[in-house]
């Protein structure tokens, strides 16, 4: 696979504003993740998108929740959610965790800069969360790390982000040998790895000489980028399985990540994704006392909702 020509002008953004997960109970989504997951309370009004549930973070971030008829799909795939805290704040998450009955999870790590003492679970809709500890000030969880979707195709993906967009890689996987390595490891029992990130290839011969059916599954590293934005971090995991996709004019939807860009880069994002033939809505500006002046709403070529956001000036 020959990686994406970068764009000229490489993207700048301000991190990862938001993420609007779907729940299947909006008010039960706010328990669990203001109390158990300790980011409060504090609950945003005038959230642009009347149908979701917003909650803020103490990072000035928001996460909101949308409601669905089914429980998330996340638990089988490289989708998750990330979020910062402290070590003592972690601690107490965890107590909190298991007096729920939660399973915590201590996968290996792909991607360098989250393999120290990595900590996986998920949420009681089915939507799998990672904590990534480090210097953060909160009682719980202080912000948004990163965030990981699923792609019907890592080659589009790189060509829209990477080759269209201008977000720079922060690291691939599956594009050496030691990832061929590591995946062998886990066919044999001696890596435990997050659901999503590997994968067993049927062969329809067996290799000649070896014991009939022996020799059909391959295992293999799952594809996976991961983009840097601002401060932020978006992983691209190959899916592993069909999911349903919106229509393809569908710009605006929940799960959404959402990116925050300067007010006057709308238009030439706007412009950007028109021309790489995705669907857009926007931008569209927000009333008073929102978070945000304006967004951009769009889909990447595999289903993905995605974002940009202008914030909105102090006193407006």
């Amino acid at each position: 696979m020959t990686p994406a020509a970068v764009a000229i002008e490489p993207a700048v953004c301000g991190g990862i504003s938001h993420l609007a997960i779907q729940v299947t109970d909006a008010g039960r989504a706010v328990d669990f993740y203001g109390a158990v997951l300790g980011a409060g309370d504090t609950t945003i009004a005038d959230w642009p998108e009347p149908a979701e549930t917003a909650l803020a973070l103490p990072s000035g971030q928001v996460l909101a929740f949308g409601t669905a008829d089914s429980e998330g799909t996340g638990e089988d795939s490289g989708a998750h959610q990330a979020y910062r805290c402290s070590g003592t704040a972690r601690a107490g998450i965890l107590d909190r965790l298991n007096a729920e009955g939660i399973t915590i999870h201590s996968y290996h790590e792909d991607r360098p800069a989250e393999a120290d003492d990595p900590c996986y679970f998920s949420d009681p809709f089915g939507n799998r969360v990672q904590l990534v500890w480090g210097p953060w000030q909160a009682d719980g969880i202080a912000g948004i790390d990163h965030a990981g979707v699923q792609a019907s195709d890592i080659e589009w993906e790189e060509e829209f982000f990477i080759g269209r967009l201008g977000f720079p890689v922060d690291h691939r996987v599956g594009w050496n040998t030691a990832d061929y390595v590591r995946a062998r490891a886990w066919a044999e029992g001696k890596e435990d790895m997050a659901p999503g990130t590997r994968r067993l290839d049927q062969r329809y011969r067996d290799i000649p000489g070896a014991e009939p059916g022996s020799s059909r599954a391959v295992a293999r590293p799952n594809m996976q980028i991961f983009l840097r934005l601002g401060e932020g971090v978006l992983g691209i995991f190959l899916a592993t399985r069909h999911r349903q996709e919106p229509a393809p004019e569908a710009a605006r939807g929940t799960p959404r990540t959402g990116i925050e860009v300067d007010r006057a880069a709308l238009d030439g994002w706007a412009e950007k994704l028109s021309a790489a033939g995705a669907a857009i809505e926007g931008p569209v500006r927000h009333g008073k006392g929102a978070p945000y002046a304006a967004s951009l709403y769009f889909r990447d070529p595999c289903g993905n909702f995605f974002e940009f956001c202008a914030p909105a000036e102090a006193g407006t």
